[in-house]
């Protein structure tokens, strides 16, 4: 396939892997504050994460590493630091997954307080990955 599309189709799925790792904390806030979560609820919010969330973040790394491999930027730094912002993107990815697991099994009565405040730490995540990628500072 041609690089354009491959680039094309590593923005897609961040896109979506993003838009539920940002969604669901800021629904789980809401819920809790409507007087709390219950088990059918999470159980919703983790089909839903489970099959497009989980998935696109798989993209978003067999693309990317596809991307890097394909360019040879695999000696540059930037790239080094945007790997390291995408793991811990996707260490908080499964830290969502299982509160939203422990949640929909009733096994916990509210997320942890992190969870809550997620969405802002998935922004800032972003714009570092963003400003390596089109930057390229080093």
């Amino acid at each position: 396939m041609s690089y354009l599309v491959i680039k094309s189709l590593h923005v897609v799925a961040m896109v979506v892997w993003l838009s539920g790792m940002i969604f669901v904390p800021l629904a789980l806030s809401r819920m809790a504050v409507d007087g709390g979560i219950d088990s059918r609820q999470a159980a919703q919010l983790r089909v839903g994460f489970s099959a497009l969330a989980t998935p696109a973040m798989m993209a978003v790394w067999a693309l990317g590493l596809y991307l890097a491999y394909d360019l040879g930027y695999f000696g540059d730094a930037w790239l080094h630091a945007k790997l390291a912002l995408v793991a811990a993107m996707s260490g908080l990815h499964g830290v969502l997954s299982g509160q939203l697991r422990q949640l929909a099994g009733a096994r916990l009565a509210k997320p942890a307080a992190i969870v809550l405040k997620l969405h802002w730490l998935v922004c800032l995540l972003l714009l570092g990955i963003v400003g390596l990628v089109i930057v390229k500072p080093f």
